[in-house]
This record gives C-alpha cells, sequence and structure tokens, in this order.
C-alpha cells in the first residue's frame, strides 16, 4: 500500500470507524461520532490538535459500548452515542466515558480491533 492510500485509511478509521473528527477548525471543537460494527470489538485513535491530544475509544461487549473520549484544554466536543437517539451530548476538556446499548444492526460479527494515530 503506498502513502496515499495509507494515509486515505487511516483518516477513515479516524473519522467513521472510531469517529474522531473536528467540528470547528484547528480541532477546537471536536466532534465524536462513532461507527461500530463490521465485526470489530474495540476501535481507537488520537490526534494531536493545538491544544493538546485529544483521544476516542470504544468497546464493545455484546450489545454494550463503552466509549472514552478525552478532550484536550480550552476546547469541546459534540458526542453522538451510537443506537441512541436524541440530541447529542455537550462536553467541556477532560476524560469522559459513556455507556449505551447498541442496536442488533451495530453488533457486527467476531472480535477484530483498528488503531489509527
Amino acid at each position: 500500500m503506498n502513502q496515499r492510500h495509507e494515509r486515505a485509511t487511516a483518516d477513515w478509521i479516524h473519522r467513521t470507524v472510531v469517529g474522531l473528527a473536528p467540528a470547528a477548525p484547528g480541532y477546537r471543537r471536536l466532534l465524536v461520532r462513532p461507527r461500530p460494527g463490521g465485526g470489530l470489538t474495540r476501535a481507537r485513535a488520537t490526534h494531536h490538535t493545538p491544544y493538546g491530544m485529544a483521544e476516542v475509544s470504544w468497546k464493545r461487549d455484546g450489545a454494550r459500548l463503552t466509549l472514552r473520549v478525552v478532550v484536550p484544554a480550552n476546547t469541546t466536543a459534540v458526542v453522538y452515542l451510537p443506537g441512541e437517539p436524541g440530541a447529542p451530548i455537550q462536553t467541556g476538556s477532560g476524560t469522559h466515558v459513556f455507556h449505551c446499548t447498541l442496536r442488533s444492526a451495530d453488533r457486527g460479527g467476531d472480535s477484530e480491533h483498528a488503531d489509527a494515530q
């Protein structure tokens, strides 16, 4: 795989699978919208922002999903939990842990994982 494809794959893992993306220029505001499925049971991504390290990780145990979000100082995040209808969760700086129940369509298959940095 060449460098262009590797960058594209890492970007796809960050933004789509793990769900870490900018919601404002320079990652001043994070968008966290994980999309578990496809047989993955965990995923993690980090990104060096101008404000510090941002991190999103999730782990699936059956229908239960645990989502961990690290929001750098002086930034905020908007968090969408998969399988949870309604308004997103607004968070400030710090480490936040969320739990939700996945719909059967989001559960996927067997144990694999994805990491991106």
